[in-house]
């Protein structure tokens, strides 16, 4: 089955890129740049949105090059929020205030992005860093971007300050939003939820990605409208009477491999099935992790292929949400993960390869698309996240295709994404989750 599988997608690949070329000269071509597949017939919308990129070294320059691109889209419209994302060869304090400075009526919401950021027009890596934006006027939809600094405050205290200044400039609205953007910092994704939840019930969707640095180096920033964090969180409170589609999934294989967690703490897993964790692990695996086994230390790149995953179950459905396994830890032979687990949870080992991530790129936004019910012709703009775990197990020849595997779906339509260390996303019937190696697509419609 598998087989078949990756034969599918390696045919549609190869049909795609028959429609693309490798330069794309009337956007300023610089990085990986794709031409778009033709695009989809659309008629002028309730939602006006401009996109821009750079790969500029010069922090200003950057971001004033990916301006200017957006607002020639924008014709003539000033954007009421705007969304940027970044990577750490720049100085993004300045790279903030510039976009403040350019765009003072707007709200900004970002982070920062493994390696390089993505567009329609292909998958942007400079030589030292690289940016993109997508600038957004409606007159359909209500922005608020707050954020909070985790070194201030708990985590779930950030999240409930952060929401709660959100709503308040989206406006000081008293019913819940339609739907909540986050990026935080990489560690406490759990809390902040809870906090956000607090505020504004589980009903909310809230999605997105942990900012990510290219080293785990604990580079990474948050962006919330002129204040830029280490330790932060951003999020943009969003009402709108627009449908908007959602997708967040994994896209590994089921293994038949699976324990009940007998002892945990935190983000760490001492016993699977009353036996150590990592030798479980190592068992499942065939001997994935042996050598670890005698000395500890990272597995994180080991594993990228070999999550886990909770089975969550609902009325209805049964979900697997995978969670990546980042060291053992001796002596004890724990495992210690990228999410929060909880004794009595169920899991399983999860496989997949390289062709099975890349295709993540067109599975999720048909699911999005698919779940609204909105027409290819009526996108507004998207925003994609991918992991950068699965990222990196993808060539970097081939990662270029991640863009062109989306537009295939929305037509050419205008979206933004990036590479983050962790992602959030709302599964039905189990509410809203923080999981590893996840791929997440939000799409807006031109209608309600």
């Amino acid at each position: 089955m598998q087989k078949k599988i990756t034969l599918g997608i390696v045919i549609l690949i190869l049909i795609l890129v028959g429609t693309w070329v490798v330069i794309m000269e009337e956007r300023k071509p610089a990085g990986i740049l794709l031409e778009p597949v033709e695009e989809t017939e659309r008629e002028q919308g309730i939602v006006s949105t401009g996109y821009g990129w750079s790969v500029k070294s010069e922090p200003r320059e950057a971001i004033r090059e990916a301006i200017t691109l957006a607002v020639e889209d924008l014709a003539g419209q000033s954007p009421e929020y705007v969304i940027l994302f970044s990577t750490v060869g720049y100085d993004t304090d300045e790279v903030v205030k510039e976009l403040g400075k350019q765009l003072p009526t707007a709200q900004i919401y970002g982070g920062t992005s493994m390696f390089g950021v993505i567009t329609k027009d292909g998958y942007h890596i400079g030589r030292d860093a690289s940016l993109a934006l997508l600038a957004i006027f409606s007159p359909e939809v209500d922005f608020g971007v707050g954020g909070a600094d985790i070194n201030n405050f708990s985590a779930k205290e950030a999240g409930k300050r952060a929401i709660l200044a959100a709503i308040k400039n989206a406006g000081g609205q008293e019913d819940a939003p339609d739907l909540i953007l986050i990026t935080a910092a990489p560690g406490h994704e759990e809390e902040i939820i809870e906090g956000i939840e607090e505020i504004v019930g589980k009903e909310t969707p809230i999605v997105g990605g942990s900012s990510a640095d290219n080293d785990i180096s604990g580079q990474w920033k948050q962006f919330a409208n002129n204040n830029v964090y280490s330790n932060g969180v951003s999020l943009t409170a969003i009402y709108t009477n627009l449908k908007i589609g959602m997708a967040y999934e994994a896209g590994y294989l089921k293994s038949e491999n699976s324990g009940i967690i007998t002892e945990a703490e935190g983000r760490t897993i001492y016993k699977i099935n009353n036996k150590p964790a990592a030798e479980v692990y190592n068992e499942w695996t065939d001997g994935l992790i042996t050598d670890k086994l005698k000395t500890g230390g990272s597995i994180l790149s080991d594993t990228n292929l070999y999550p886990l995953a909770k089975v969550i179950k609902g009325k209805t459905t049964t979900n697997y949400l995978s969670i990546h396994p980042l060291s053992v830890d001796l002596p004890g032979k724990s495992l210690t993960m990228f999410a929060n687990v909880e004794k009595g949870e169920e899991i399983l080992l999860m496989r997949g390869n390289w062709e099975l991530l890349l295709n993540r790129a067109q599975t999720v936004p048909q699911k999005a698309l698919a779940s609204k019910h909105i027409p290819e012709e009526k996108v507004a703009f998207g925003i994609y996240t991918f992991c950068a775990g699965t990222m990196l197990v993808i060539p970097e020849d081939e990662r270029q295709k991640i863009p062109l595997l989306i537009n295939s779906v929305i037509g050419g339509a205008p979206f933004i994404g990036a590479f983050t260390f962790g992602e959030q996303g709302f599964i039905p019937e189990a509410g809203n989750k923080h999981g590893n190696l996840v791929s997440s697509m939000v799409i807006f419609s031109q209608e309600q």
